[in-house]
C-alpha cells in the first residue's frame, strides 16, 4: 500500500527496534533520526529533509529499525509498504536514486569513520613503538573517537 501521511512536530514516526515495514519518502518537511531516542545515551545521528527518504534501511535487509525517527517539524510524507516497494519503484523510477543515494551516504560516512579509526590506532601504535608509551593526547582522541563511534555498530 501507498500512501501520504501527516506528522506533527515531535511525532514518532517508528521506533528502534520496531519491525522495518515501510519506506518514507519526505514530501514536506524534516526528521530526526536518533539512536537511543530519549535515554541517557540519545544521540542525533542525522536529519531527512525534503526530498529524502528514510527507513529504507530496515525494509531493505528485512531487519528491525536501528533508530527512532521524529518529525522535526510539521512533516508529510509518502509511506510505501514493503509489499509495494517494487512496483512503486518501477513506476517512481526516480525514488530509486533517492534510495541509492541514501545508501551510499551511509557507507560513505561509514567508511570516512573507519579510515579516521585505524589514523588513530596508527598513531596509536606508532607511539607505542618509538616512545614506549603513549601520551594523553592520542588516548584523548582514541576516547573521542569511540564516543563518536558507539552506537554505529548497531
Amino acid at each position: 500500500m501507498v500512501h501520504d501521511a501527516n506528522y506533527k512536530k515531535g511525532d514518532i514516526i517508528y521506533k528502534q527496534r520496531d519491525e522495518a515495514n515501510e519506506i518514507f519518502f519526505i514530501k514536506y518537511g524534516s526528521v530526526y533520526l536518533y539512536l537511543d531516542y530519549k535515554t541517557d545515551h540519545a544521540k542525533l545521528i542525522g536529519t531527512a529533509t525534503e526530498g529524502k527518504v528514510f527507513g529504507e534501511l530496515g525494509v531493505i535487509e528485512s531487519k528491525p529499525r536501528t533508530m527512532t525517527a521524529v518529525a522535526a517539524e510539521d512533516t508529510i510524507v509518502t509511506i510505501v509498504d514493503k509489499t509495494s516497494f517494487p512496483e512503486y519503484i518501477k513506476q517512481n523510477q526516480n525514488k530509486m536514486i533517492l534510495v541509492m543515494e541514501s545508501l551510499s551516504s551511509r557507507i560513505r560516512a561509514q567508511s570516512q569513520k573507519l579510515v579516521k579509526a585505524c589514523k588513530v590506532v596508527a598513531s596509536y601504535t606508532e607511539e607505542k613503538e618509538n616512545k614506549g608509551n603513549v601520551d594523553k593526547a592520542l588516548i584523548d582522541k582514541m576516547k573521542t573517537l569511540a564516543a563518536e563511534n558507539i552506537g554505529s555498530r548497531n
